[in-house]
C-alpha cells in the first residue's frame, strides 16, 4: 500500500521547472526584439537610396523653375453678357497674365462662343490671342476658323472684339463659305443693332466677292 501511495503522488506532482522557463523566455525575448526592430530600421535608413532634387526636377513632365518665374492658369475660362443681350463665352486652354498689366492675360488654345437672345450664334477659334479685362477688348489671332449663322463658315488671320458689346471686326481678308457660295472680302464686322431692327448684322467690305453657286 505504501508504494501505490508514493506512485499516486508522483504522478500529480506539478513540474515546477516549466514556469520557471517560460518566464525566462519572455524575459529574453522582451530583450531582443526591441534590439532585432532597432537593426532592422537602421538598415532602411543606410541601404535608402540618397534623392537628388535637381535629379527630379529634370525629370518631371513639367518645367517647375518656368512655371515659377512664368505662372499660368489651365482651362481658363471667361463668360459674360453684352449690353445688347447675347451671352458671350471665352476659353482657353491657357493664360499668362502680362507683367504690365495684371488684368491682360495672354492665351493660347482660344476659342469663342456669343449667342443671341434669338438663336444667332457665332464661333471662332485661334491658336493664341489676349484678354484684356481693363479696356473690355479681347483679339484672337493664327489660323482663326469661324462659323457664323445662318450658314457662314469663314477663315482669317485675326479678329478683335469688345467684352461688353457684340462688335467683331476682322480686319483682313476673309474667305470660306456663304449660304448662296463662297465668298472672299478684305475684311469683316458683325455687330448689334438696336431699335425697331435690333438685331445682328454681318457685313463685309474691302472689294467683297461672292462667287454663286444655286442649289441643284
Amino acid at each position: 500500500m505504501s508504494t501505490s501511495s508514493r506512485i499516486d503522488m508522483a504522478i500529480t506532482e506539478p513540474d515546477s521547472r516549466k514556469p520557471a522557463r517560460y518566464s525566462r523566455l519572455v524575459s529574453v525575448l522582451k530583450v531582443v526584439l526591441p534590439l532585432v526592430a532597432l537593426i532592422l530600421l537602421s538598415l532602411v535608413f543606410l541601404l535608402a537610396r540618397t534623392v537628388d532634387p535637381s535629379e527630379a526636377i529634370s525629370n518631371a513632365e513639367i518645367d517647375v523653375e518656368e512655371r515659377a518665374r512664368d505662372p499660368r492658369l489651365s482651362g481658363a475660362h471667361f463668360a459674360g453678357v453684352t449690353d445688347d443681350g447675347a451671352a458671350l463665352t471665352i476659353r482657353a486652354e491657357t493664360a499668362r497674365t502680362d507683367q504690365d498689366a495684371t488684368v491682360r492675360f495672354e492665351v493660347t488654345g482660344l476659342s469663342l462662343l456669343i449667342e443671341g437672345a434669338d438663336g444667332e450664334r457665332m464661333e471662332a477659334r485661334a491658336e493664341t490671342g489676349a484678354i484684356d479685362r481693363g479696356n473690355g477688348t479681347f483679339v484672337m489671332r493664327g489660323g482663326l476658323e469661324l462659323s457664323v449663322t445662318p450658314g457662314y463658315t469663314l477663315t482669317t488671320q485675326r479678329l478683335s472684339g469688345l467684352l461688353d458689346t457684340t462688335l467683331i471686326r476682322a480686319p483682313s481678308e476673309v474667305s470660306g463659305t456663304a449660304p448662296a457660295g463662297t465668298i472672299t472680302a478684305g475684311r469683316m464686322e458683325l455687330r448689334g443693332e438696336t431699335g425697331d431692327d435690333a438685331g445682328y448684322v454681318l457685313v463685309f467690305g474691302g472689294g467683297v466677292r461672292l462667287n454663286y453657286q444655286p442649289e441643284n
